[in-house]
């Protein structure tokens, strides 16, 4: 694992605006944690590094957005071959990070930034029946996992397909949470694995979890009185402003 390349106070404050524009967003839509507070570090640290901090705050932050609405089961029962294969796919992709150019794994989460904000911004909003949900359950589990784990940034195409799906605000506000949770456990086995968890990661976690409660729950009082519609597309344009300037760093430094 790469030392960060600034001093100790220094990291605290990026971790903390990170975990705090995440978090706040992640209160107010119900994503975009990992790859809001994983493109903000990422501008001044590794990716492998950023995801290792990361990992902590995301499992613990959907614990508690999961735990928001009822019908946990019901849930697990209709999204669990989508989660399997998104676990599986995270240690896929987890492995590609860590084994990889990091000026690559930059390029990509800057490029998957960059699409994201496009179809956000088209208003793409296919439709997907019961059966072609259970078709393509897989496939969708496991490209999500593997662009996840891959570039940081977790659950793109999961939280796109679900917004497919015939859910309510809510369930699909709890089901983004359960699916990030679920695969989030075996992405933290998959960092452990790659030697992602140290003792120079876990204080920094800390930070960034307890900045990112603070922040979701004060998002959430603020998702009845925000118009959503206009705050998602200030939250793409800005991820997408973010996906330009990590290639932009990639390819001129």
């Amino acid at each position: 694992m790469p030392d960060l390349v600034f001093p100790e106070l220094s990291a605290v404050v990026l971790i903390a605006v990170a975990f705090a524009v995440g978090g706040a967003v992640k209160g107010v839509v119900g994503l975009g944690l990992p790859t809001i507070s994983a493109a903000i570090m990422a501008s001044v640290i590794d990716l492998p590094t950023a995801v290792a901090i990361l990992i902590i705050p995301l499992i613990a932050t959907n614990i508690w957005q999961v735990m928001q609405v009822g019908a946990v089961r019901a849930l697990l029962l209709r999204f669990g071959v989508l989660n399997a294969a998104a676990a599986a796919g995270l240690w896929i992709g987890t492995e590609i990070l860590f084994g990889v150019d990091p000026t690559t794994v930059q390029i990509g989460l800057g490029m998957l930034l960059i699409i994201n904000a496009v179809v956000q911004f088209s208003h793409f909003a296919p439709r997907v029946g019961p059966v072609t949900e259970r078709r393509w359950a897989v496939p969708v589990g496991l490209a999500s996992g593997i662009i996840g784990g891959a570039t940081g940034s977790q659950g793109i195409v999961i939280a796109v397909w679900l917004s497919a799906l015939d859910l309510t605000k809510d369930q699909y506000v709890q089901g983004v949470g359960l699916s990030f949770f679920l695969t989030g456990l075996v992405w933290f086995a998959a960092i452990a694995w790659n030697g992602g968890i140290t003792g120079e990661t876990l204080p920094l976690s800390a930070v960034g979890l307890g900045v990112a409660l603070v922040a979701m729950a004060l998002g959430r009082r603020l998702r009845g009185v925000l118009p959503e519609a206009r705050f998602r597309q200030g939250v793409f344009l800005a991820m997408a402003l973010m996906g330009l300037n990590l290639i932009r760093r990639a390819i001129f430094n």
